[in-house]
């Protein structure tokens, strides 16, 4: 019995070796086969063969779904290809966006390469126009690695495009302000809701007087068994929905920034006025 015993335990052992030599033999070829797409993902890349890199790098996550590389390389492809095919209507800029928040998203990035997404996130989004969201993934960026130039750069630029329209639009309301035939409407709309506000307040006037009467005809028996209500500034202040307070940013972070724009100011003088927005394409990971 003790023989059969030591037999069988051994042969367990081995079974367990064995199939641990086998699943560590399908990782390691797992591995293998997601490093060779994402390499050949990379060549094709470098040749300008943006489809064909957005294949790989797709069949590179088939194989390692959590792979940062193919995850960033494949967003930055779809990015690519997206502004060299305009004419495809299956490749649109929501999804564009939505690759780069996905690995924003992951956890385990250190602050440097999500810095690095926030940062094509935000070149991403200034060629859609989306200049307020764009400012916002660079302010991010900058937080995150402050070192980087080129982001310091693309938000000074993307910054000023917001400043300008905001201007825009600030002249366009005081010009509306100031026009007598606007000024006109606007009075007249006035007069109608305050009319409509009088009627109103009388139609509730008498719906109150009518409610009132019929309480008074009401017998002692029925006004003992009606429960007390709360008093109407109670109750609206107990429906009153609580908001929450917005996050703002640290002392040090303002600093940050209050730094950043600092020194971009001394370069004021290499910009032109008027100067198109170029921005500056940074590092990728590949």
């Amino acid at each position: 019995m003790r023989a059969n015993s030591i037999i069988f335990n051994l042969v367990v052992v081995a079974l367990v070796s064995l199939l641990n030599l086998v699943c560590g033999a399908e990782a390691s070829a797992q591995y293998l086969r997601e490093r060779g797409l994402v390499r050949e993902g990379n060549r094709q890349f470098e040749k300008l063969n943006y489809r064909s890199s957005l294949n790989r790098y797709n069949e590179a996550l088939e194989y390692d779904s959590l792979s940062y590389e193919a995850m960033y390389n494949r967003a930055n492809s779809y990015q690519r290809l997206r502004m060299s095919e305009s004419a495809d209507s299956t490749l649109n800029a929501e999804t564009a966006y939505a690759n780069y928040e996905a690995i924003v998203a992951d956890t385990l990035l250190s602050d440097v390469q999500r810095a690095e997404v926030l940062r094509n996130l935000g070149e991403s989004l200034v060629e859609g126009e989306k200049y307020e969201a764009a400012l916002n993934a660079f302010r991010k960026s900058m937080l995150l690695n402050p070192d980087d130039a080129a982001t310091k750069y693309n938000y000074v630029l993307t910054k000023r495009i917001v400043d300008q329209k905001r201007s825009a639009q600030q002249q366009q309301q005081n010009d509306q302000s100031n026009d007598p035939q606007q000024n006109d409407q606007n009075q007249q709309q006035d007069n109608n809701q305050q009319q409509n506000n009088e009627d109103q307040q009388q139609n509730n006037n008498n719906e109150d007087q009518q409610q009132n009467q019929d309480q008074q005809n009401e017998g002692d028996q029925e006004q003992d068994q009606q429960q007390p209500q709360p008093e109407e500034g109670d109750q609206n202040e107990e429906q009153q929905p609580q908001g929450s307070e917005p996050k703002e940013l640290s002392a040090d972070q303002e600093r940050l920034l209050d730094a950043i724009q600092a020194e971009e100011d001394k370069t004021q003088e290499k910009l032109k006025e008027g100067e198109k927005a170029i921005v500056v394409r940074g590092k990728k990971n590949w």
